[in-house]
C-alpha cells in the first residue's frame, strides 16, 4: 500500500444498502424522465433516417455491401434492426435503443464506486457523478437520437470501469472474489471491441483508454507494473481481434475518405466545443471544468494514477482528432465526443465531494449545477429541429397536384423522403444524380458525406428538360446545394424551363415550386 493508493475499504465502510440503492433508483428515474420527452414529437433528422434506412436492410446486404459506401460500422444498424422488431420503426421506437444505452451509462457510472470497491467516499463520488450525467444536456440530446453515439458512450464507460478494475485487481486488491484480474482483462477486451465497432473514430478513443491505463500503471508505486501492462496488452489484443473482421473495410473507407470532400472546416470554436457538449452546455460546462479542476487537485493528493488516467482519456483522443483536422483532413465534429461526459462528470463530482466538506454546501453546489443543466435540457426541448422532413412531406402532399414532380438534391434526400413520404398523393421524385446510393464507377465524381452521395455534374442535367417535359409544376427540394451542386446546375436548368412560384423552408431544407409558362 502506498500513500497515493488508499487501502480498500472494508465492507462496513460502504454506504448502507438502504441508502445506496434508493439513491441509484432515484438517479435512474431522473435519467429516464428527462430522456422520454420529444422522442416521438420531434421529427427525425437526416442522419437518423439513415439509421431507419440501413436497419431495414437484410443483414447480408448490411454486412457485405453497405460498408463499401457507408462510413459507420454496421453493428449499430444491426442492433437497431433487431430492436425495431419489438419496438417499431416509428421515431420513438428507433430512438428508444439510444435511451436504453444512455440510461445504462448513467447506471454504470452511479454504481462504479461500489463495483470497484472504493468505499463510502468513492461511492458518494460515483453517485454524484451519476446524478450529474443524468441531467447532462449533451447526454440527453444523444439519448434522443437514433444514432450510435449513446451506444458508444456506454461502451466507453464499460471500458473505463474495466480498466479501473484491472488496475486495482492486478495491484493485488481484488474487489470481489470473482473479480480477479482475468475477469477485468476479459471485460476490458470485450468492451474495447464493442467500442471499436460503434464508430470509425472510436479507434482514437480506444487508443486513449489504453494509453490512460498505461500511464496510470507507470505513475503508480505498484510492484506489479509488468503484470498490469501485460494484462492491458492482452485485453487490447482481444479488442483488436474482435474488431478485426471490419479492418479491411476500415482501411478501404479511410483511403476513400482521404479523397472525399467533407462538409466541415476547422474553426477555433472546435477547441472548446467538445468540452461544452460533454459539460452539458456553456454554463454547465464552465461549472464542470471548474469543479473538475478542483477534483484534479483532490485526486493529486490521494490517487495520482487515477488522475493521470482521467486526464489522458479526456485530452488525448480529442487532441489527436483536432490535430488531424487542422493539419490534414477535417474530421472533427463535437458529437464525436459526447462520450467525454461520464469521465468529466466524475472529475466534477470529485471536486464537489473532495473540496466541500460541509454537506449543505455540497448540496448547494450540486444544486447549482443541476439547475444550470436542467435549464439547458429544457432549452434543447424547445429548440426548433434543424430540419423537418415530416412537415415537409405533409406540406408537399397537401399542395401537390396531379402531374407534379419533385427534383431532389442531394440524392441522400432519398433516405429521408423514403421514411416520411409514404402517404398516397406524394409526387414522383427524381433524385440527382440518381437514387441513393449512387455508386458511380466514373472518376469524375466528387463525394461529400459518403460514397453513395456524389455531387451533381453537368452530364446529370443534360436531359433534365426532356425528363420533366410532361410535368407543368416542378418542386425542387434541396439540402446544402452549396456542397452537392456548387455550380447551381440543377436550379439553372429548371429556371430555364419554368418560373419560381413558391419558396418554403424547413430548417436546412428548402423547397421551391416552379411552374411552366402557359403555351
Amino acid at each position: 500500500m502506498t500513500p497515493r493508493e488508499p487501502a480498500l475499504k472494508k465492507d462496513g465502510d460502504l454506504l448502507r444498502v438502504s441508502v445506496f440503492w434508493p439513491c441509484v433508483g432515484g438517479i435512474l428515474l431522473i435519467a429516464v424522465l428527462l430522456r422520454i420527452p420529444m422522442l416521438e414529437s420531434r421529427p427525425l433528422w437526416l442522419d437518423e433516417t439513415y439509421s431507419a434506412w440501413f436497419s431495414a436492410m437484410p443483414l447480408r446486404e448490411l454486412w457485405s455491401e453497405v460498408p463499401a459506401y457507408e462510413t459507420h460500422p454496421p453493428l449499430y444498424y444491426s442492433l437497431l434492426k433487431g430492436w425495431r422488431v419489438f419496438f417499431g420503426a416509428g421515431e420513438a421506437g428507433l430512438r428508444s435503443l439510444s435511451v436504453l444505452a444512455s440510461v445504462a451509462t448513467v447506471f454504470l457510472l452511479s454504481i462504479s464506486g461500489r463495483l470497484l470497491g472504493t468505499g463510502m467516499k468513492g461511492e458518494g463520488v460515483s453517485l454524484v457523478a451519476g446524478l450529474l450525467l443524468a441531467v447532462n444536456a449533451g447526454s440527453v440530446k444523444y439519448a434522443q437520437e437514433a444514432r450510435p453515439y449513446a451506444l458508444e458512450t456506454l461502451a466507453v464507460m464499460c471500458a473505463l470501469v474495466a480498466a479501473a478494475g484491472l488496475f486495482r485487481a492486478s495491484c493485488g486488491r481484488p474487489i470481489l472474489r470473482s473479480h480477479a484480474p482475468a475477469f477485468w482483462t476479459v471485460a476490458l477486451g470485450l468492451s474495447g471491441g464493442l467500442l471499436l465497432w460503434c464508430h470509425n473514430t472510436a479507434l482514437f478513443v480506444a487508443f486513449g483508454i489504453w494509453c490512460a491505463l498505461g500511464v496510470a500503471v507507470l505513475s503508480s508505486d505498484s510492484t506489479h507494473k509488468g503484470r498490469m501492462l501485460a494484462l492491458a496488452f492482452l485485453a487490447g489484443t482481444g479488442a483488436l481481434l474482435i474488431w478485426a473482421p471490419f479492418l479491411p473495410w476500415f482501411i478501404s473507407q479511410s483511403q476513400s475518405f482521404g479523397t472525399m470532400r467533407f462538409w466541415i472546416a476547422p474553426m477555433r470554436f472546435d477547441l472548446v466545443s467538445a468540452w461544452i457538449l460533454a459539460g452539458g452546455g456553456p454554463g454547465p460546462a464552465a461549472l464542470a471544468v471548474l469543479l473538475g479542476g478542483a477534483g484534479g487537485v483532490t485526486l493529486w493528493r490521494c490517487h495520482r494514477p487515477l488522475l493521470a488516467g482521467l486526464c489522458v482519456v479526456l485530452v488525448l483522443p480529442l487532441s489527436l482528432v483536432l490535430t488531424l483536422s487542422f493539419l490534414m483532413k477535417p474530421i472533427y465534429l463535437d458529437r464525436l465526443f459526447g462520450w467525454m461526459a461520464p469521465p468529466l462528470m466524475l472529475l466534477a463530482a470529485c471536486g464537489i465531494v473532495g473540496v466541500f466538506k460541509s454537506p449543505p454546501i455540497r448540496i448547494a453546489v450540486c444544486g447549482i449545477v443541476l439547475v444550470a443543466s436542467l435549464r439547458m435540457v429544457i432549452y434543447g426541448y424547445a429548440a426548433a429541429p434543424a430540419e423537418d422532413f415530416r412537415t415537409l412531406t405533409a406540406e408537399l402532399t397537401a399542395r401537390a397536384r396531379p402531374g407534379d414532380i419533385v427534383v431532389a438534391i442531394p440524392n441522400e434526400l432519398n433516405v429521408a423522403l423514403h421514411y416520411y413520404a409514404s402517404e398516397a398523393g406524394f409526387p414522383e421524385v427524381v433524385y440527382l444524380p440518381g437514387p441513393f446510393p449512387f455508386l458511380s464507377q466514373a472518376g469524375n465524381r466528387s463525394h461529400v458525406g459518403n460514397l453513395g452521395a456524389p455531387q451533381v455534374v453537368a452530364a446529370d442535367v443534360v436531359d433534365l428538360d426532356a425528363r420533366l417535359a410532361d410535368h407543368p409544376r416542378i418542386w425542387l427540394v434541396t439540402r446544402r446545394p452549396d456542397l452537392y451542386d456548387p455550380g447551381n446546375l440543377v436550379l439553372t436548368a429548371i429556371a430555364r424551363m419554368s418560373r419560381p412560384a413558391v419558396e418554403l423552408h424547413f430548417g436546412l431544407v428548402k423547397v421551391g415550386l416552379f411552374e411552366r409558362a402557359a403555351p
